[in-house]
Formats: C-alpha cells, structure tokens, sequence
C-alpha cells in the first residue's frame, strides 16, 4: 500500500504536510510529494486523515496493507 499526491491537483495548501508529517513534504514548487515507501499498519491513521482532509482531492491511497 502507497501514497501518492496528484500533483496536478495539489494546490500547496499543506494540510497533508501538517496532517502527516511522516508521510509528506513539500516539493520545491511548493506543492505536496508523498513519501516513496509501503505504508505500515502505524501510517494508514495518517494517510486517511491527509485524504480525507486535502481541499483538492489530491492525496490518493493506493493497493493492500501488507501483513507479514
């Protein structure tokens, strides 16, 4: 399971950045990226949240949590 940011959408408001700090940044465009990683059991609170909370439906949760 990812995160990603439709860059195209993100606007820079930053709600991610502060939602999840751990699993965004900002580029040097100022709008969002995304960490470029599998999410752990411990980050999918956070990335729901910065979905459910971007202005611009930019933040995109995609695949399966994987269980080992």
């Amino acid at each position: 399971m990812r995160v990603r940011v439709e860059t195209e959408r993100c606007q820079g408001h930053g709600v991610c950045v502060v939602t999840a700090p751990a699993l965004f940044d900002f580029q040097d465009d100022g709008k969002a990226v995304a960490a470029e990683r599998e999410l752990s059991a411990a980050d999918l609170d956070g990335a729901r949240a910065a979905e459910a909370s971007c202005p611009e439906l930019a933040i995109v949760i995609e695949g399966k949590l994987r269980t080992r």
